[in-house]
């Protein structure tokens, strides 16, 4: 299938297993965003998803592919046509689901597949089963990618074909879109008020609870303190309930999906990310880059964004009472906000170039599709230094 735009481009296949507005989601769309002028992307994923629009409106191709529960072997069939249809040069998974499926198409169709990881987490709890599948994987693989140092230390032990091609932020965009903000009337809240804020979906590991219980320790006078989270999510209705049941649900500001991201960190006075864990969180190099202080628990992923004291605090995993100090020294200490604002936008300008991210793989896919020299093993593509 030619497309007259993208005529003489590499075809370029991304499995999800779906089209939710997490951080891999969206470190894909803006993969097919920056690299439409050398490849053709199209996106399969497993399930849907509110994102699945915005790739259309980028001219990609989008498959739903509609799993059902348990194994679903009918996925390794409709990704293999997809391949044949679309002549897919090179494949590109994220998650372990992923690549269980667009593995086996991959080599009945002999593409090359590089498989990307988000979370070293992730991979340490899978059952011993599927650990065992994924090493098997991982040595047949053409490439290997990790977003975080902490992915690729233990990717590089199963593959030495694995590169740490970290998620990156255009920070001029994100700084300028903060810039010109939301009005916070528009929300209900006033000039006065000290607006934490958070942005990710409502699950059980991103654990926006211990922001809840943390605001119902803070003292009623002086300064009012109020949350505002963006994002659904399961958890929805047990966060809504506890914020009833802890008597601030007048102070806790539930925005669902958004699409001004961008504009909301601008109400913002600080960014809390009070995940159980994590692979390399966007919402907080995206945080980062408008300036906003952050608060984020001592945890994988977090910990090693953050320097506590320098660029932001780190606090306890699911403590409340730590993150209610923490918020009140901040609060407290306009001065505090804006030194460690000002060291957290440096470090994403300098270690998490947009640029470098996007360079980062294309390198590898053209690579990959065969229009460039192949790479050094266990490399840093997109990066200057480990």
């Amino acid at each position: 299938m030619k497309n007259a735009l993208h005529s003489g481009s590499i075809p370029l296949l991304f499995v999800l297993p779906g089209l939710g507005t997490g951080g891999s989601e969206r470190v894909v769309l803006n993969l097919c965003r920056e690299l439409r002028d050398d490849f053709r992307p199209v996106v399969a994923a497993l399930r849907g998803g509110e994102l699945a629009e915005e790739f259309r409106a980028l001219g990609v191709s989008v498959h739903i592919l509609n799993r059902r529960g348990g194994i679903d072997l009918r996925l390794i069939l409709f990704l293999y046509r997809l391949i044949r249809t679309y002549q897919i040069r090179v494949i590109n998974t994220h998650h372990f689901v992923s690549l269980f499926y667009a593995f086996w198409a991959s080599r009945m169709a002999k593409v090359a597949l590089v498989h990307t990881e988000h979370s070293r987490w992730e991979m340490e709890r899978l059952p011993w089963f599927w650990r065992l599948w994924l090493k098997f994987f991982l040595g047949r693989l053409e490439s290997v990618t990790a977003v975080s140092r902490e992915a690729f230390f233990y990717l590089s032990r199963q593959s030495a074909r694995t590169s740490l091609i970290q998620n990156g932020v255009d920070t001029l965009l994100f700084a300028r879109e903060s810039a010109k903000g939301m009005k916070r009337q528009e929300l209900g809240l006033a000039k006065e008020d000290l607006v934490v804020g958070s942005v990710g979906n409502l699950r059980p590991e991103k654990n926006q609870g211990l922001l809840i219980r943390a605001l119902a320790l803070l003292p009623r006078e002086g300064q009012q303190v109020k949350a505002v989270l963006v994002g659904d999510g399961p958890c929805r209705g047990n966060l809504e309930s506890l914020a009833r049941e802890l008597g601030v649900a007048d102070r806790v500001l539930f925005l669902g999906t958004r699409h001004d991201v961008s504009r909301l960190y601008g109400v913002m006075d600080i960014y809390c990310l009070s995940s159980r864990y994590e692979g390399l969180p966007l919402t907080l190099l995206e945080a980062m880059a408008c300036s906003r202080p952050i608060i984020g628990t001592d945890v994988l992923g977090i910990r090693g964004l953050i320097r506590h004291g320098h660029n932001g605090l780190l606090v306890a995993d699911d403590n409340p009472e730590e993150l209610k100090d923490a918020l009140i020294l901040l609060g407290r200490n306009p001065e505090l906000r804006r030194s460690l604002a000002d060291q957290g936008c440096k470090l994403v300008a300098a270690e998490y170039s947009f640029a470098r991210f996007v360079s980062g793989y294309r390198t590898l896919f053209q690579q990959l599709g065969g229009i460039k020299p192949e790479v050094a093993t266990n490399s840093i593509l997109g990066n200057e230094q480990i």
